[in-house]
């Protein structure tokens, strides 16, 4: 299999892998949620983008796979949250352990909220 193929077959895997025996989309999730935070998936994205943007390589072979690893998690959760909602899977009474603290969620989304609204009201 040359190069180009072989990168590609974990990514096509991510997809097909919701047909596996005992695949439960929920667990995927849970998964995700209870090793990455927030934060932590805004500066991968970013670091990407800016990569993707700047036209660089990334030399580091840890770095290069790590940051795989992450794209590879982000497909296979995307793809988990389309399932839920495809088949109306109730999400809700789920419970989930998270990556960081139920008080660092609340605090980080209010202060993001605020930085929300004050931009609107410049726009506005």
């Amino acid at each position: 299999m040359n190069q180009k193929s072989s990168n590609l077959l974990p990514f096509e895997l991510a997809f097909y892998e919701i047909y596996d025996n005992g695949y439960d989309p929920l667990d995927t999730i849970r998964e995700f949620w209870s090793q990455h935070t927030i934060t932590d998936c805004q500066e991968n994205l970013w670091t990407f983008f800016e990569n993707y943007r700047k036209c660089t390589l990334q030399e580091d072979a840890a770095d290069v796979k790590q940051m795989h690893t992450f794209l590879m998690k982000v497909c296979r959760v995307l793809m988990a949250y389309f399932l839920v909602h495809f088949r109306k899977i109730d999400i809700d009474a789920v419970p989930f352990t998270f990556a960081e603290p139920a008080d660092v969620i609340t605090a980080d989304l209010e202060s993001k909220q605020r930085i929300h609204s004050f931009f609107n009201r410049i726009v506005e």
